[in-house]
């Protein structure tokens, strides 16, 4: 089969995924703009590799209806590439509304058009005043996005073309289990919606984990030292963490906090640890994109906090056993953490729940043991790349059988 991908970029977690499929015999092409597309977030690292197991077609990305970013050539690309599947994701599949030439270029290919969503900060159709009025909506800087009329409508413009592309969509790719309950309002057939999750490159760590496992452990593992992973922006709530790990640092004398990552957020993150007189118990250590380095921080940790926004930096903590203190992130940590089995959900934004929950991992490290161990349970067997990249061909093969029509 010959899937055909439409990226603003290439991530480099699903850089693995891609060259999962070829490795199982799917051809795969990947449409991306010559340079990373404003689409990704600040800091959003993809390939640089111009020599990949899978085509790579560079095309003039420009923006189209609502601003939204759109590949004019795609129809052209579609004619001579003749794939099986198009995979389509935010936003570029609203470009099957606005571009004719595609509708008709699909047509002309019998080429599947498949959305791929996690889906995230999409409200059921029909519910969007009750969703954005019961829940604020943040950019990366934590400057509320749903106020006033203009959002509202703009939304409402949002909803409509969403209902209009998925009405049609052949199927939809879902990272996450809500997108099975959701994606059906906006009237595409429940059987139509496939849950393949998400994953790192699950490979690569699991062979970094057993390389770990031969050597003498590290002398200053600590089983209180918490750990955060990600992007230094705002809506990461780092400062919150800073703010609760304040909390427990007095009361338990070895706890160590180690924040990996860069961004603009960083100076004002070290004043505030400062301030706190935690400076001596937080480590920033910048960013890392050696595997092998990260691994062997979350190793040597015993907890994983992810006070704010994120999502695949949890798989990485779960594969080194840890368990996870999260709340509201993207969606796909529903699938991931059980509350009080491999981790706890906080109330978002609450400073004292998060300290609560810290408490107690810190007060009985057997426990934040145990659950590390079902933290790798969910990684070993049910969302991994080897798992997910079946979900994936699976999901391909039902798109194009004549029985999911």
């Amino acid at each position: 089969m010959k899937i055909l991908y439409t990226f603003g970029g290439i991530p480099l977690y699903y850089d693995a995924l891609l060259n999962k499929l070829v490795q199982k015999g799917v051809e795969v092409s990947v449409v991306i703009p010559p340079e990373k597309s404003d689409i990704l977030g600040e800091g959003v690292k993809v390939i640089d590799s111009k020599e990949t197991p899978y085509k790579i077609i560079y095309a003039e990305e420009k923006k189209s209806f609502l601003g939204k970013s759109c590949f004019p050539h795609l129809p052209g690309i579609i004619r001579q590439e003749k794939p099986d599947i198009l995979i389509a994701g935010w936003p570029f599949f609203l470009q099957h509304f606005s571009q004719p030439a595609l509708r008709g270029a699909l047509k002309a290919m019998a080429t599947k058009f498949v959305i791929r969503e996690i889906p995230f900060r999409v409200p059921p159709y029909g519910k969007l005043l009750s969703y954005f009025k019961n829940k604020p909506i943040f950019d990366e800087d934590m400057k509320q996005e749903n106020n006033g009329v203009p959002f509202i409508i703009r939304q409402w413009v949002i909803m409509l073309l969403r209902r209009y592309c998925y009405r049609r969509a052949d199927a939809a790719l879902a990272y996450a289990s809500v997108g099975k309950e959701l994606l059906p309002t906006y009237g595409l057939s429940p059987d139509k919606v496939f849950v393949t999750y998400n994953t790192n490159d699950t490979d690569a760590m699991f062979a970094i984990k057993e390389q770990l496992s031969t050597i003498e452990v590290a002398p200053n593992k600590n089983p209180f030292r918490i750990i955060h992973v990600g992007r230094l922006v705002k809506w990461k709530r780092v400062d919150l963490l800073l703010s609760a790990f304040a909390g427990v640092a007095d009361t338990f004398a070895e706890a160590e906090l180690i924040i990996i990552g860069d961004g603009p957020e960083l100076a004002r993150l070290k004043k505030q640890s400062a301030d706190l007189n935690i400076d001596s118990k937080t480590v920033f250590t910048g960013a890392i994109y050696d595997s092998k380095v990260i691994a062997s921080h979350l190793s040597t940790s015993a907890i994983y906090v992810l006070a704010g926004m994120g999502g695949l930096s949890i798989n990485d903590a779960m594969t080194f056993g840890l368990p996870v203190i999260c709340s509201v992130c993207d969606g796909t940590e529903k699938d991931l953490v059980i509350d009080h089995i491999n981790g706890f959900y906080f109330e978002e934004g609450d400073r004292a729940d998060l300290t609560q929950k810290l408490h107690a991992l810190l007060e009985n490290p057997t426990r934040a043991l145990e659950m590390g161990k079902e933290s790798w349970k969910v990684i070993r067997d049910k969302i991994n790349l080897e798992t997910v990249s079946d979900r994936y061909i699976e999901a391909f093969e039902r798109i194009l059988s004549p029985h999911l029509n």
